[in-house]
């Protein structure tokens, strides 16, 4: 029982501390860009053009690049009896591999 709440207590603390180097990096960066931004309305539209407005793309082709990731991994899978880390494998993939790659080549 101790060794949950331990465990679920180094979670909660490992979350906070990367939401707070993701702080700590977005002020560093809005302090470096102080001088270079002459027009940020130009920039915040920028950045909702990028980046809200392309999202649905974004997520339909993540969406089909995991089922046919997900269909091909079920036949490679199935040839070793492994179907049920199917889910897992399908996940990491995407996550790590995939989802930065296909989101960078639709960005360019």
């Amino acid at each position: 029982m101790l060794d949950t709440i331990a465990s679920l207590g180094r979670w909660g603390l490992n979350v906070f501390e990367r939401l707070g180097r993701g702080h700590i990096f977005l002020l560093r960066v809005l302090a470096s860009l102080g001088s270079v931004v002459v027009r940020p309305g130009l920039v915040v539209r920028e950045l909702y053009s990028v980046g809200v407005l392309s999202f649905l793309i974004i997520l339909v082709s993540g969406l089909f690049v995991g089922m046919v990731l997900g269909l091909q991994g079920y036949v490679t899978l199935s040839t070793f009896g492994a179907e049920n880390s199917l889910g897992v494998v399908v996940a990491l993939s995407l996550v790590r591999e995939l989802g930065p790659v296909v989101t960078a080549l639709l960005f360019a």
